[in-house]
């Protein structure tokens, strides 16, 4: 059973703080609806709605800070499936400059935010939290927390163990999977030659109760960055983690090392019809007599339509997308965008036998004909090493308000 819940206070505390003394300036509202499609050969098509509503108050603070606080909440329904209503965001901002020196800004952010470490391989998801940046000209330290038991399961993304699963189906457990989790990350932008360096850090707790299959996690992560050359960009992340599984009932203890990097070019050519042209390798460990597993907070992006889990994983892709029409006198025209990926698929280990897991490729079309209306449309076919190929498509549509 999960602990009982109640909301977190650390927004209505520095959202005070904030507003205290101050004068409210300006108010902002809106919203936004996307609906969205997904279809795969010989399986049913699923339907997801979505809409947001939200409301960003400004107070003015003394001097050149800066403050925001941010509501927004969202009406889900997932065609045939389940409707819920949850609390997006709840956050309070403040951007403090010369508060530690001449040259610092002080950033805090509280309440329910998203939460994401700067290497893109270990968790990008909301929180309820609290978080703190310093940035000076040539470093920056970050430091960030929250804790995920509060959101509903309905809207979130983290599905690290066996309990995890089986509470996303059991329907008498309303709330996401429970977990606290730590980052720190210091940076150093443009140290040399434009290249910036990333050192990093995340901890995550398994806060389920009494003895089912929990799941403890460290990682630690060092990235470098930067520009080659102009319209040449690149992002490297090596990473080694550490990973606990315990299991109380079958007197189960384990742990071991997990292994995980990413590297990624982006090359943008702006006289080419705006063309992007995106190229990552991808690795994360395997389970074996060496590592554990690799097993990220919540999944990385990756290009594919297909489930591709980021766990004995090699894979190497490639992402083209430009704007035929950019040069045409019809804005509609201008705002139309093609694009192709394809994607190689390999157990961590390509020595092995049967490494080679498949082949996805796919292209996607999008068009925004006005800043506040847009959809696309995408379609990928899975062709595995040994069995028969799988179509996956979306289709897409959003508009603000």
């Amino acid at each position: 059973m999960k602990r009982p819940t109640r909301l977190p206070l650390l927004f209505l505390v520095l959202s005070g703080l904030l507003a205290g003394g101050s004068n409210l300036v300006a108010l902002d509202a809106g919203g936004r609806f996307r609906a969205q499609g997904d279809f795969e050969q010989h399986e049913d098509p699923r339907g997801r709605l979505t809409l947001n509503a939200w409301a960003k108050l400004f107070p003015h603070l003394q001097g050149d800070a800066t403050a925001e606080l941010l509501i927004e909440g969202t009406v889900l329904y997932v065609i045939d499936d389940v409707a819920a209503a949850d609390l997006e965001y709840f956050t309070a901002r403040a951007t403090l400059p010369a508060r530690l020196g001449e040259q610092s800004v002080l950033g805090l952010k509280g309440g329910r935010y998203q939460l994401a470490d700067s290497g893109g391989l270990v968790v990008d998801h909301r929180a309820d939290g609290l978080g703190i940046s310093l940035d000076y000209p040539r470093v920056g330290l970050r430091l960030a927390g929250g804790y995920t038991g509060l959101l509903l399961k309905q809207n979130a993304a983290i599905r690290m163990s066996a309990e995890d699963l089986t509470d996303l189906l059991d329907e008498q457990t309303t709330t996401a999977s429970p977990r606290l989790i730590a980052l720190m990350e210091v940076e150093f932008p443009e140290l040399f030659a434009r290249q910036s360096i990333l050192l990093g850090g995340v901890a995550q707790f398994d806060r389920q109760s009494g003895d089912e299959d929990l799941v403890d996690t460290q990682y630690a992560y060092l990235g470098l960055s930067g520009r080659l050359f102009p319209g040449f960009y690149y992002q490297t992340v090596g990473l080694v983690g550490g990973r606990q599984d315990t299991d109380d009932a079958l007197d189960i203890d384990t742990s071991g090392i997990m292994l995980a990097g990413s590297h990624r070019f982006l090359i943008f050519v702006d006289a080419l019809a705006s063309s992007v042209v995106s190229m990552r390798a991808l690795y994360a460990s395997a389970e074996d007599n060496d590592f554990k597993a690799f097993l990220p907070i919540t999944q990385p992006d990756l290009v594919t339509l297909s489930p591709i889990v980021a766990s004995d994983l090699l894979l190497g892709s490639i992402e083209y997308s430009f704007r035929p029409f950019g040069g045409a006198d019809s804005e509609v025209l201008q705002n139309v965008g093609l694009g192709a990926y394809g994607a190689a698929v390999f157990a961590a280990d390509p020595t092995k036998d049967g490494a080679y897991r498949g082949t996805e490729a796919g292209g996607r079309i999008s068009l925004r004909p006005f800043s506040d209306i847009g959809g696309s449309v995408q379609v990928g076919a899975f062709i595995p090493d040994d069995g028969d190929a799988r179509v996956y498509g979306r289709i897409e549509f959003s508009t603000s308000f």
